[in-house]
């Protein structure tokens, strides 16, 4: 018999004092976190409760990235009560605001007798022969797909609570910056995926960490690209309507492939299933610029920062695509703040010294590339600042560098053709941009806006590389 302070909703009850959580017969446990907002949000039921409130509430005495903890004590909230559809249940969210308890309190009215044990059963059958007659698309919740797609039988899979910690510890260090947390956040994933073979989201998880290791040049294309799609395959193979996987098997087609079409199918998959999915809008916004459609670009990163206003990832591309944009200032403006808030956040240092580059600021452009701890995926930065700054031969030994990490396996010739174009070796340039596009330089992708190629542009081999990039695979547009 439930106690009188447990909360009680939906046939869910939960204690407050143990964390111990009960549905038709079924129980786990919720850690102190997630059972703490939960009681916040069902204490305040159909109240706004703001991130700051919660924060307050978890963490008295304040706690270093309280933010990215609020998200991984939420997200593990969401997996136990299984309400992380497109549509929420029971925790509406308000971006930037906070959220709202939406589920509707007090005990499930016992069963009548002769009825169902399985009134939703009936429910979804009704409001499934409604959709297949065009009336309505349900989606997930009764457990059919949106138009066009064939509905699924099987349950879903629910991953091990062990599983699911592993997947969401995980999360939680890919999202870092103060540290090189990569490698760790893909031990997490391997682990929850040796709990639970069939847990998809890690391993669409686990891929889009190999893939992220590839294009920050960390690790060889030959030895993550066949890593990352055989787990967007496999995440695929067990949940074809999940959304990580598609947007994942987009940004390997994207960046991997140079398949730009396929990219954008993906993508418009991911964005059928669940277009609130703030990494969806963050690759899309990425392939956008690729395009050279600048404004679009910046939309969708613009959408993936209201969804998620406190993932670096998102605000640091939001700064590169404003400095494709030839917004400099703007850049330098954006980015500075991010930067003192964020000291170990080399990517955004990068993209910060190219803008300041570009404004004749090379002092300030150098200071902020000897902070970096790792040069990371723009390898060719401290080359072009050098032959800026008319030190031709510390230039060429940037050069030689990337020669060698090029007989590593790394593609490295388009980073090659940056320096060689700012050194005003044109020839060079031309040669190194051409080889670029076929030996796996990740960066060839964004030579329609990168603003250091400018010197290149109206050369036939420019047009040529363009080309070959982009002319026999379009866009899908």
């Amino acid at each position: 018999m439930a106690a009188e302070t447990d909360l009680q909703f939906d046939g869910w009850t939960v204690n407050r004092v143990s964390g111990e959580i009960t549905r038709e017969g079924r129980s786990a446990r919720l850690s102190q976190q997630p059972l703490r907002i939960l009681i916040e949000l069902f204490d305040h039921a159909g109240e706004v409760v703001t991130r700051e409130q919660l924060v307050k509430a978890l963490w008295p005495a304040g706690i270093v990235d309280f933010d990215n903890g609020l998200n991984v004590a939420m997200r593990k909230l969401r997996v136990a009560l299984d309400d992380v559809g497109d549509l929420p249940r029971y925790i509406e969210t308000l971006p930037r605001v906070g959220y709202r308890f939406i589920g509707k309190r007090g005990a499930a009215p016992a069963a009548a007798a002769g009825a169902s044990t399985r009134p939703r059963a009936g429910i979804m059958l009704v409001l499934g022969l409604l959709a297949l007659a065009g009336a309505v698309a349900l989606g997930w919740w009764v457990g059919v797909d949106k138009p066009g797609h064939a509905q699924s039988s099987t349950p879903p899979h629910v991953p091990s609570v062990r599983a699911q910690e592993l997947y969401l510890e995980g999360l939680s260090l890919r999202s870092r910056r103060d540290i090189e947390a990569g490698r760790l956040a893909r031990e997490k994933f391997d682990a929850a995926i040796r709990e639970d073979p069939d847990y998809a989201q890690a391993w669409a998880a686990l891929g889009e960490s190999i893939s992220a290791q590839v294009v920050r040049q960390m690790t060889t294309p030959a030895e993550g690209v066949p890593k990352a799609r055989a787990a967007a395959e496999r995440a695929l193979a067990l949940d074809g309507n999940l959304v990580e996987a598609h947007y994942l098997m987009g940004q390997i087609y994207m960046d991997h492939d140079k398949d730009f079409a396929a990219a954008k199918r993906e993508y418009e998959r991911a964005r059928e299933i669940n277009d609130k999915a703030a990494r969806l809008w963050h690759h899309y916004g990425m392939w956008y610029g690729q395009m050279g459609q600048i404004e679009e670009a910046l939309t969708a990163l613009r959408r993936a920062r209201e969804l998620e206003p406190m993932t670096l990832l998102y605000g640091g591309n939001y700064g590169m695509l404003l400095y494709e944009a030839r917004r400099y200032d703007e850049a330098i403006a954006f980015l500075r703040p991010m930067i003192e808030a964020n000291p170990k956040f080399d990517q955004a240092r990068g993209v910060l010294a190219r803008a300041m580059i570009a404004t004749g600021d090379l002092a300030g452009a150098m200071e902020q590339l000897q902070a970096r701890s790792f040069p990371g995926l723009h390898q060719s930065d401290l080359g072009v600042l050098n032959a800026k700054l008319g030190r031709r031969d510390d230039a060429l030994r940037e050069i030689e560098r990337l020669e060698q990490r090029g007989r590593e396996g790394y593609g490295v010739a388009y980073d090659q053709a940056l320096i060689y174009t700012a050194l005003g070796d044109l020839d060079r340039g031309c040669e190194m941009l051409t080889r670029a596009v076929t030996d796996h330089s990740i960066l060839v992708n964004w030579m329609r806006l990168e603003p250091a190629l400018d010197p290149l542009r109206g050369r036939q081999c420019y047009a040529a590389a363009d080309k070959r990039l982009y002319g026999d695979k379009g866009t899908g547009d």
